[in-house]
């Protein structure tokens, strides 16, 4: 189950639109929460290579999984 809390914030307003237009989103919460789980999700992915991650044997991608450890 997702905690969701309350909190007030200045917000810029054209900043808000940008990301509503480009998520998809309809009102300030879903924007906001929208861009929040966007940003999570791009910095999960950052240290991802398709090639180094996924296309090996499975004993090549671990071990290219240990050496970032």
């Amino acid at each position: 189950m997702m905690h969701m809390g309350r909190t007030t914030v200045d917000v810029d307003e054209r900043a808000l639109e940008a990301a509503r237009a480009e998520l998809g989103t309809k009102g300030l919460s879903a924007t906001i929460n929208a861009a929040l789980r966007e940003v999570a999700r791009r910095r999960a992915l950052a240290g991802f290579d398709v090639v180094r991650d996924i296309d090996g044997t499975p004993e090549e991608v671990e071990a290219n999984r240990r050496e970032r450890s």
